[in-house]
């Protein structure tokens, strides 16, 4: 296929990917595979950031995580610089940036030379930075940092979108089951009160009551009375 080809087939199979609410971990699979057989890349790495702090970090091939991590770990290199300040970086050879010694040595180390790196932008936030790498010393075009960029906003995108649906989901799960406790302490305040033929005020501090007295959840307690005809 041709450069442009195997870019569109890159990008497409990153816009699916992304219409696809899945687990952070595959999302940045998905963005490392896809930039890696866009722009002939030896590999990449990525570094999510949430309010400045390092959240989670990936590589492919998994030996570049060292360099990712050497980078965390000494505070300077390409993904550090990224996340700080929010604008691409790129290095044609790593092995003359005396600035980053120690992520140049382990790069020579991960037999990498180049290295390009591109913020994770959702909207106006810099989530996280990818980096890319070549084994050779490469002159990196504005089209390979767009490119790169375009493909890391796409994933950065889905990542917060489903992260924003997952914290719905929680969200909902919990009124539903408040809601659930709710409606079955009700239910047992009015089965104990006509037993008791008390208020259903006072049938509820029996019902709190034995659960303290066994150490059980009030709702436990509840439903007992309730679906199994246990009587306090």
């Amino acid at each position: 296929m041709s450069d442009s080809q195997v870019l569109v087939a890159a990008v497409s199979r990153l816009a699916d990917a992304v219409a696809v609410v899945g687990e952070t971990s595959w999302m940045v699979r998905q963005l490392m595979d896809s930039a890696a057989d866009a722009l002939d890349l030896a590999g990449c790495t990525v570094t999510l950031a949430q309010d400045g702090a390092e959240r989670f970090t990936a590589a492919t091939p998994d030996a570049l995580l060292e360099v990712e991590l050497c980078q965390h770990r000494t505070g300077r290199g390409p993904c550090v610089a990224v996340l700080r300040h929010g604008e691409p970086v790129a290095v044609t050879d790593i092995g003359g940036r005396a600035v980053w010694p120690e992520f140049g040595a382990e790069a020579v180390r991960q037999q990498v030379s180049s290295v390009a790196a591109v913020p994770m932008r959702s909207g106006d936030s810099t989530v996280g930075a990818l980096c890319m790498y070549t084994r050779e010393p490469r002159d990196w075009t504005e089209q390979d940092l767009s490119v790169g960029g375009l493909l890391a906003s796409m994933a950065a995108g889905h990542i917060v979108q489903s992260a924003v649906i997952r914290r719905q989901q929680q969200l909902t799960e919990q009124l539903t089951h408040a809601l659930d406790t709710r409606i079955i302490v009700e239910q047992a305040k009015g089965v104990l009160a006509n037993a008791r033929r008390t208020t259903p005020e006072a049938a509820y501090e029996l019902i709190r009551a034995h659960a303290r007295t066994n150490r059980v959840p009030v709702q436990a307690v509840a439903k007992a009375i309730v679906e199994l005809g246990i009587r306090i």
